[in-house]
Protein backbone atom coordinates (compact mmCIF):
# COMPACT_ATOMS: atom_id res chain seq x y z
CA UNK A 1 0.00 0.00 0.00
CA UNK A 2 2.58 2.26 0.92
CA UNK A 3 4.64 4.00 -2.20
CA UNK A 4 7.96 1.83 -2.89
CA UNK A 5 9.51 5.56 -3.37
CA UNK A 6 9.38 6.83 0.30
CA UNK A 7 9.96 2.55 1.54
CA UNK A 8 8.40 -0.01 3.33
CA UNK A 9 8.13 1.84 6.93
CA UNK A 10 6.62 5.09 5.76
CA UNK A 11 3.14 5.66 6.31
CA UNK A 12 0.30 5.30 4.29
CA UNK A 13 -0.60 8.75 2.85
CA UNK A 14 -4.47 9.62 2.55
CA UNK A 15 -5.44 12.63 0.75
CA UNK A 16 -8.40 14.17 1.68
CA UNK A 17 -9.76 15.68 -1.17
CA UNK A 18 -11.63 19.10 -1.15
CA UNK A 19 -13.90 20.61 -4.36
CA UNK A 20 -16.35 22.97 -4.49
CA UNK A 21 -19.61 22.28 -2.85
CA UNK A 22 -18.16 19.04 -1.40
CA UNK A 23 -19.88 18.17 2.41
CA UNK A 24 -16.48 18.23 4.53
CA UNK A 25 -17.75 16.80 7.72
CA UNK A 26 -16.88 12.99 6.78
CA UNK A 27 -13.44 14.31 5.70
CA UNK A 28 -12.78 16.16 9.16
CA UNK A 29 -14.53 12.69 10.90
CA UNK A 30 -11.97 11.09 9.12
CA UNK A 31 -9.04 13.19 10.03
CA UNK A 32 -9.73 12.69 13.44
CA UNK A 33 -10.05 9.14 13.34
CA UNK A 34 -7.23 8.60 11.89
CA UNK A 35 -5.16 11.38 14.57
CA UNK A 36 -6.80 9.30 17.29
CA UNK A 37 -5.23 5.84 15.65
CA UNK A 38 -1.91 7.47 15.85
CA UNK A 39 -1.89 8.43 19.00
CA UNK A 40 -2.51 5.13 20.58
CA UNK A 41 -0.80 3.20 18.44
CA UNK A 42 2.23 5.51 18.92
CA UNK A 43 3.18 5.91 15.43
CA UNK A 44 2.06 7.83 12.06
CA UNK A 45 0.63 4.73 10.45
CA UNK A 46 -1.37 7.22 8.14
CA UNK A 47 -0.40 10.22 7.41
CA UNK A 48 -3.42 13.12 6.14
CA UNK A 49 -2.68 15.93 3.31
CA UNK A 50 -5.45 17.82 2.15
CA UNK A 51 -5.50 17.84 -1.68
CA UNK A 52 -7.28 19.98 -4.23
CA UNK A 53 -7.17 20.80 -7.99
CA UNK A 54 -5.29 23.91 -6.55
CA UNK A 55 -3.99 25.53 -3.71
CA UNK A 56 -6.72 28.03 -4.13
CA UNK A 57 -9.90 28.90 -1.41
CA UNK A 58 -12.47 26.32 -2.31
CA UNK A 59 -16.16 27.37 -1.64
CA UNK A 60 -17.53 23.88 0.17
CA UNK A 61 -20.98 23.41 0.93
CA UNK A 62 -23.49 25.95 2.90
CA UNK A 63 -20.82 28.58 2.80
CA UNK A 64 -17.24 28.35 4.56
CA UNK A 65 -14.05 27.92 2.64
CA UNK A 66 -10.91 25.77 2.74
CA UNK A 67 -8.11 25.62 0.88
CA UNK A 68 -5.87 22.56 -0.01
CA UNK A 69 -2.01 21.95 1.19
CA UNK A 70 -1.23 20.43 -1.94
CA UNK A 71 -2.58 20.06 -5.46
CA UNK A 72 -4.24 16.68 -6.69
CA UNK A 73 -1.27 16.29 -9.11
CA UNK A 74 1.45 16.75 -7.18
CA UNK A 75 0.44 14.72 -3.62
CA UNK A 76 1.37 11.63 -4.46
CA UNK A 77 -1.27 9.61 -2.19
CA UNK A 78 -1.42 6.20 -1.73
CA UNK A 79 -5.38 6.68 -0.71
CA UNK A 80 -7.37 9.35 -2.50
CA UNK A 81 -10.50 9.60 -0.41
CA UNK A 82 -13.22 11.45 -2.26
CA UNK A 83 -16.22 12.95 -0.07
CA UNK A 84 -19.93 13.61 -1.44
CA UNK A 85 -21.73 16.46 -2.39
CA UNK A 86 -25.11 18.21 -2.10
CA UNK A 87 -27.75 16.76 -4.02
CA UNK A 88 -31.64 16.04 -3.73
CA UNK A 89 -32.89 14.33 -7.11
CA UNK A 90 -31.45 12.03 -9.63
CA UNK A 91 -32.13 14.97 -12.44
CA UNK A 92 -29.61 16.86 -10.97
CA UNK A 93 -27.25 14.56 -11.52
CA UNK A 94 -26.23 15.56 -15.14
CA UNK A 95 -25.39 19.55 -13.86
CA UNK A 96 -23.31 18.07 -11.17
CA UNK A 97 -20.99 15.91 -13.58
CA UNK A 98 -20.65 19.21 -15.75
CA UNK A 99 -20.29 21.12 -12.81
CA UNK A 100 -17.20 18.82 -12.18
CA UNK A 101 -15.51 17.93 -15.41
CA UNK A 102 -12.13 19.38 -14.30
CA UNK A 103 -11.98 17.34 -11.39
CA UNK A 104 -13.02 14.47 -13.17
CA UNK A 105 -10.29 14.98 -15.61
CA UNK A 106 -7.53 14.85 -13.24
CA UNK A 107 -9.15 11.86 -11.73
CA UNK A 108 -8.76 9.77 -14.93
CA UNK A 109 -5.00 10.97 -14.85
CA UNK A 110 -4.61 9.39 -11.36
CA UNK A 111 -1.70 6.58 -10.88
CA UNK A 112 -3.07 2.97 -11.17
CA UNK A 113 -2.10 2.22 -8.06
CA UNK A 114 -3.39 4.65 -6.21
CA UNK A 115 -6.49 3.05 -4.30
CA UNK A 116 -9.74 5.28 -4.77
CA UNK A 117 -12.62 5.24 -1.25
CA UNK A 118 -15.57 7.46 -1.82
CA UNK A 119 -19.01 7.62 -0.17
CA UNK A 120 -22.20 9.00 -1.27
CA UNK A 121 -22.09 11.10 -4.16
CA UNK A 122 -18.73 10.92 -4.63
CA UNK A 123 -18.87 7.72 -5.84
CA UNK A 124 -21.10 9.53 -8.82
CA UNK A 125 -16.93 11.38 -9.83
CA UNK A 126 -14.91 8.09 -9.41
CA UNK A 127 -17.70 6.64 -12.30
CA UNK A 128 -17.64 9.38 -14.22
CA UNK A 129 -13.87 9.14 -14.24
CA UNK A 130 -14.10 5.61 -15.78
CA UNK A 131 -12.85 4.12 -12.41
CA UNK A 132 -15.83 1.76 -11.42
CA UNK A 133 -16.10 -0.05 -14.53
CA UNK A 134 -15.85 -3.60 -14.95
CA UNK A 135 -16.08 -3.18 -11.01
CA UNK A 136 -18.33 -3.77 -8.30
CA UNK A 137 -19.69 -0.58 -6.46
CA UNK A 138 -22.41 0.83 -4.04
CA UNK A 139 -23.49 4.28 -3.42
CA UNK A 140 -26.25 6.51 -2.10
CA UNK A 141 -29.55 4.09 -2.98
CA UNK A 142 -32.16 6.25 -4.39
CA UNK A 143 -29.20 7.18 -7.42
CA UNK A 144 -28.51 3.61 -7.99
CA UNK A 145 -31.15 3.05 -10.85
CA UNK A 146 -30.47 6.53 -12.26
CA UNK A 147 -26.30 4.82 -12.23
CA UNK A 148 -27.14 2.15 -13.86
CA UNK A 149 -28.59 3.53 -16.36
CA UNK A 150 -25.46 6.02 -16.79
CA UNK A 151 -22.87 3.72 -16.06
CA UNK A 152 -24.05 0.35 -17.38
CA UNK A 153 -20.49 -1.15 -16.91
CA UNK A 154 -20.42 -0.93 -13.44
CA UNK A 155 -22.22 -3.67 -11.17
CA UNK A 156 -23.95 -1.43 -8.90
CA UNK A 157 -24.56 -3.15 -5.23
CA UNK A 158 -28.14 -1.28 -3.55
CA UNK A 159 -28.33 -3.05 -0.86
CA UNK A 160 -24.26 -3.27 0.26
CA UNK A 161 -23.11 -0.18 2.52
CA UNK A 162 -19.41 -0.95 1.96
CA UNK A 163 -18.35 -2.27 -0.99
CA UNK A 164 -14.79 -3.32 -2.15
CA UNK A 165 -13.05 -4.29 -5.26
CA UNK A 166 -9.62 -4.40 -6.00
CA UNK A 167 -8.47 -0.82 -5.20
CA UNK A 168 -11.74 1.02 -5.16
CA UNK A 169 -13.73 1.25 -2.19
CA UNK A 170 -17.53 2.82 -2.32
CA UNK A 171 -20.20 3.46 0.45
CA UNK A 172 -23.27 4.36 1.23
CA UNK A 173 -24.86 7.70 1.89
CA UNK A 174 -23.89 11.08 3.18
CA UNK A 175 -22.36 9.97 6.60
CA UNK A 176 -20.86 6.47 4.34
CA UNK A 177 -17.35 7.87 5.81
CA UNK A 178 -17.89 5.80 8.65
CA UNK A 179 -18.74 2.02 8.00
CA UNK A 180 -15.99 3.16 5.20
CA UNK A 181 -13.27 3.36 8.05
CA UNK A 182 -14.65 1.11 10.18
CA UNK A 183 -14.29 -1.05 7.49
CA UNK A 184 -10.66 -0.41 6.18
CA UNK A 185 -9.12 0.78 9.40
CA UNK A 186 -8.44 -2.48 11.94
CA UNK A 187 -6.40 -3.21 8.68
CA UNK A 188 -4.03 -0.93 9.27
CA UNK A 189 -4.24 -0.60 12.99
CA UNK A 190 -5.92 -3.45 13.86
CA UNK A 191 -8.92 -4.46 15.95
CA UNK A 192 -8.41 -3.59 19.39
CA UNK A 193 -7.50 -0.06 18.53
CA UNK A 194 -10.45 0.34 16.41
CA UNK A 195 -12.38 -0.65 19.38
CA UNK A 196 -10.89 1.51 21.72
CA UNK A 197 -10.78 4.55 19.93
CA UNK A 198 -14.59 3.84 18.76
CA UNK A 199 -15.78 3.72 22.42
CA UNK A 200 -13.24 6.87 22.99
CA UNK A 201 -14.62 9.16 20.07
CA UNK A 202 -17.89 7.54 21.04
CA UNK A 203 -18.58 7.22 17.22
CA UNK A 204 -22.19 6.94 16.26
CA UNK A 205 -22.96 3.34 14.84
CA UNK A 206 -23.41 3.27 11.32
CA UNK A 207 -26.75 2.90 10.93
CA UNK A 208 -27.96 -0.36 7.95
CA UNK A 209 -31.25 -1.52 7.31
CA UNK A 210 -32.64 -3.77 4.74
CA UNK A 211 -33.31 -2.91 1.13
CA UNK A 212 -36.95 -3.54 1.48
CA UNK A 213 -37.64 -0.31 3.19
CA UNK A 214 -35.08 2.03 0.98
CA UNK A 215 -38.80 2.49 -0.89
CA UNK A 216 -39.98 4.28 2.11
CA UNK A 217 -38.05 7.19 3.04
CA UNK A 218 -39.12 10.78 3.75
CA UNK A 219 -35.50 12.87 3.21
CA UNK A 220 -35.50 11.21 -0.72
CA UNK A 221 -39.77 11.47 -1.20
CA UNK A 222 -39.88 14.65 -3.50
CA UNK A 223 -43.61 14.84 -4.11
CA UNK A 224 -44.78 17.16 -1.56
CA UNK A 225 -48.60 15.22 -1.51
CA UNK A 226 -46.67 11.86 -0.41
CA UNK A 227 -44.48 13.33 2.42
CA UNK A 228 -48.15 14.58 4.03
CA UNK A 229 -49.51 11.21 3.29
CA UNK A 230 -46.41 9.36 4.80
CA UNK A 231 -46.77 11.52 8.11
CA UNK A 232 -50.29 10.31 8.01
CA UNK A 233 -49.23 6.77 7.44
CA UNK A 234 -46.69 7.28 10.58
CA UNK A 235 -49.51 8.73 12.92
CA UNK A 236 -52.25 6.08 12.27
CA UNK A 237 -52.70 2.65 13.60
CA UNK A 238 -51.46 -0.02 11.25
CA UNK A 239 -55.14 -1.74 11.80
CA UNK A 240 -56.67 1.69 10.65
CA UNK A 241 -54.32 2.48 8.08
CA UNK A 242 -56.30 2.36 4.62
CA UNK A 243 -56.48 3.64 1.47
CA UNK A 244 -59.76 5.44 1.78
CA UNK A 245 -58.43 6.99 4.43
CA UNK A 246 -55.54 7.61 2.94
CA UNK A 247 -57.33 9.34 -0.31
CA UNK A 248 -59.50 11.28 2.24
CA UNK A 249 -56.63 13.35 3.99
CA UNK A 250 -55.31 14.33 0.19
CA UNK A 251 -58.70 15.29 -0.50
CA UNK A 252 -58.18 12.52 -3.64
CA UNK A 253 -60.01 9.45 -5.02
CA UNK A 254 -58.61 5.98 -4.11
CA UNK A 255 -58.07 5.50 -7.75
CA UNK A 256 -56.14 9.14 -8.14
CA UNK A 257 -54.21 8.06 -4.96
CA UNK A 258 -53.16 4.87 -6.25
CA UNK A 259 -51.73 6.56 -9.64
CA UNK A 260 -49.84 8.96 -8.04
CA UNK A 261 -48.32 6.72 -5.62
CA UNK A 262 -47.30 4.23 -8.25
CA UNK A 263 -45.90 6.89 -10.56
CA UNK A 264 -44.12 8.62 -7.91
CA UNK A 265 -42.50 5.33 -5.77
CA UNK A 266 -43.19 2.77 -8.45
CA UNK A 267 -45.29 0.60 -5.67
CA UNK A 268 -48.57 0.32 -5.20
CA UNK A 269 -50.65 2.67 -2.71
CA UNK A 270 -51.17 -0.60 -0.53
CA UNK A 271 -47.82 -1.90 -0.74
CA UNK A 272 -46.48 1.92 0.12
CA UNK A 273 -48.54 2.27 3.13
CA UNK A 274 -47.85 -1.24 4.70
CA UNK A 275 -44.16 -0.51 3.95
CA UNK A 276 -44.37 2.56 6.02
CA UNK A 277 -45.46 0.71 9.01
CA UNK A 278 -43.34 -2.04 8.75
CA UNK A 279 -40.47 0.30 8.40
CA UNK A 280 -41.53 2.11 12.04
CA UNK A 281 -41.88 -1.47 13.14
CA UNK A 282 -37.78 -2.26 11.68
CA UNK A 283 -36.66 0.86 13.43
CA UNK A 284 -38.35 0.16 16.68
CA UNK A 285 -36.66 -3.70 16.63
CA UNK A 286 -33.16 -2.03 16.00
CA UNK A 287 -32.95 0.59 18.20
CA UNK A 288 -35.82 0.07 21.08
CA UNK A 289 -35.86 -2.51 23.67
CA UNK A 290 -38.97 -3.32 23.34
CA UNK A 291 -41.02 -6.32 23.40
CA UNK A 292 -42.67 -7.65 20.45
CA UNK A 293 -45.67 -6.71 22.12
CA UNK A 294 -44.85 -3.64 22.97
CA UNK A 295 -43.95 -2.11 19.64
CA UNK A 296 -47.08 -4.37 18.27
CA UNK A 297 -49.55 -2.09 20.43
CA UNK A 298 -47.38 1.24 19.77
CA UNK A 299 -48.37 0.64 15.88
CA UNK A 300 -51.61 -0.16 16.55
CA UNK A 301 -51.40 -3.77 15.10
CA UNK A 302 -54.18 -5.83 15.83
CA UNK A 303 -52.21 -8.64 16.62
CA UNK A 304 -48.68 -9.73 17.39
CA UNK A 305 -49.31 -12.26 14.19
CA UNK A 306 -50.51 -10.28 11.94
CA UNK A 307 -47.63 -8.45 12.09
CA UNK A 308 -44.97 -11.41 12.25
CA UNK A 309 -46.98 -12.26 9.09
CA UNK A 310 -46.28 -8.91 7.34
CA UNK A 311 -42.97 -8.70 8.00
CA UNK A 312 -41.90 -12.23 7.15
CA UNK A 313 -43.71 -11.28 3.70
CA UNK A 314 -42.16 -7.81 3.20
CA UNK A 315 -38.18 -8.91 4.81
CA UNK A 316 -38.14 -12.67 3.81
CA UNK A 317 -37.01 -12.51 7.99
CA UNK A 318 -38.88 -13.09 11.24
CA UNK A 319 -39.18 -10.29 14.17
CA UNK A 320 -36.47 -11.87 15.92
CA UNK A 321 -34.21 -12.37 12.94
CA UNK A 322 -34.04 -8.79 11.92
CA UNK A 323 -33.88 -7.70 15.56
CA UNK A 324 -30.44 -9.98 15.63
CA UNK A 325 -29.29 -9.19 12.26
CA UNK A 326 -29.74 -5.10 12.24
CA UNK A 327 -30.44 -4.07 15.77
CA UNK A 328 -27.95 -2.04 17.00
CA UNK A 329 -25.61 -4.38 19.04
CA UNK A 330 -25.13 -6.43 15.71
CA UNK A 331 -23.81 -3.44 14.11
CA UNK A 332 -20.63 -2.29 16.39
CA UNK A 333 -17.66 -3.54 15.10
CA UNK A 334 -16.51 -6.62 16.74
Amino acid sequence: MPNGQRGIAAPIRLGLLLYPNCLPAGLFAVSDMVSACNLRTGQERVSLVWVGLDTKPIHIAHGPTLQAQVTLAAADCDILLVPGLWLTSVQELPVLLQQQQALIAQLRTLPKATQMWSYCIGVTLLAAAGSLEGKQATMTWWLCDGMRERFPKTQWLRSESVVTDGRIVTASGANGYLPLMLDKLPGIYGEEVMREVTEVLMLPQPCVRHDVFRDVDMLTLQDAGLRKLMLFAQRTAAQDLNLDGAASHLNLSVRTLCRLVQGVTGLAAGEWLRLIKLRQASEALRNVNASIKQICDELGYSSEASLHRAFKKATGLTLATYRQAYGTRAQWPK
